[in-house]
């Protein structure tokens, strides 16, 4: 009859491998991390929170909220070049997901689009908010 014997490697065996482990190990716990997730009620001509600050790069989820009983709304953020390009209507009562993800640092304002004949628009009437994106910090 054959015994097997449990041969325990020595630690230092793995010292090689830990550079390599040091220098991936932030690469992935940061593309394991969720999006900040963000809740936006829209109603009586503003948004609540009306100012939002990320990192370029970085990704957040807006769960917007249309609280009006009767009066549609939209979620407008359009700078192409920022990487923004979001027009999205939301009916009164109903809500939206809406995923951001800037490429620039800036100041970008969103605001509801919407206007009646012979009325101001909703966003000359206060309905707009701010997106403040900073230059991300690598960590390099």
């Amino acid at each position: 009859m054959r015994t097997h014997h449990n041969r325990k490697r020595p630690a230092t065996a793995f010292y090689p491998l830990l550079p390599v482990a040091l220098i991936l190990l932030p690469c992935m716990v940061h593309g394991l991390e969720p999006p900040r997730e963000i809740a936006i009620t829209m109603g009586d001509y503003h948004y609540a929170p009306d100012f939002i600050e990320m990192d370029s790069g970085e990704t957040i989820v807006l769960h917007v909220t249309n609280t009006d009983g009767i009066t549609p709304h939209n979620f407008t953020l359009v700078d192409q070049p920022a990487g923004l390009d979001v027009d999205t209507d939301i009916s009164a009562g109903n809500s939206a997901r809406i995923s951001l993800t800037p490429q620039r640092p800036g100041t970008y304002t969103w605001y509801c689009s919407k206007k009646l004949p012979l009325m101001k628009s909703h966003r000359d009437r206060g309905m707009q908010g701010t997106l403040v994106v900073r230059q991300a910090h690598t960590g390099i």
